[in-house]
């Protein structure tokens, strides 16, 4: 297995008031094998130079969307499913390039993305997914016009990935379901307005309390959380 050993660095542990020099990190594979504050010793390694740069572990940021590559979410109706795949690898490359390794995101991305970085097909952070961000008819993840009557069709737009309706504690519960069963490793819920859905005030309250029980019950029979 391919070692890398970084030198001549400046060493930032999050248990210390700042970075300290004098440090060497040895990585083998994907495996951080050896932190000393002494020379380590290694024949097969690809020695790394940092020139006094700092270096430290990967960011992990919690509230991500990779999919919504548009401030305007309903403008993700014009965007075509092989489009939205590319910007957001664009997006996750510039995670990557600011230090973040893990992200949780929040609604929008799905397996075949994660996957996707996993294989090493895309660079980018590891993915934890929610799947669709599950709301109430009227609530924060329903981006349909005022004009616009029934479900929506979404399945030829990036829109497809981002969000699902319910209504009812067994709706909720089918939708948690899915979402597992697409890969889910965490389910995102709305269950109060929010800046981005033009029709519900922000101090509005969305779901029931049955409702919201239902998508913890079966997030916590899969082994999940909401």
């Amino acid at each position: 297995m391919s070692q890398i050993l970084f030198r001549n660095l400046n060493l930032l542990d999050p248990r210390w008031n700042e970075p300290r020099g004098g440090y060497e990190v040895l990585v083998e594979g994907d495996t951080i094998k050896e932190v000393s504050a002494r020379p380590i010793k290694t024949a097969k390694a690809r020695i790394v130079d940092c020139g006094k740069r700092t270096l430290m572990p990967g960011l992990i940021d919690c509230h991500v969307h990779v999919f919504l590559v548009e401030v305007n979410i309903r403008n993700l109706e014009n965007v075509p499913l092989t489009l939205l795949t590319a910007r957001a690898a664009d997006l996750m490359k510039g995670m990557i390039d600011r230090g973040f390794t893990t992200v949780r995101d929040t609604g929008g991305a799905d397996w075949g993305i994660k996957t996707a970085v996993e294989s090493g097909l895309i660079p980018g952070p590891r993915l934890f997914i929610s799947g669709r961000a599950i709301g109430p008819t009227g609530g924060h993840s329903d981006s349909r016009r005022r004009t616009d009557q029934g479900a929506p069709c979404n399945c030829c737009n990036a829109m497809v990935y981002c969000m699902a309706i319910a209504d009812g504690a067994d709706e909720v519960r089918k939708l948690v379901r899915e979402q597992m069963r697409q890969g889910a490793d965490q389910i995102k819920i709305m269950c109060s307005g929010g800046v981005a859905s033009p029709y519900d005030p922000l101090d509005s309250l969305q779901f029931s309390e049955a409702e919201i029980a239902a998508a913890t019950d079966e997030a916590r029979n899969f082994g999940r959380y909401v």
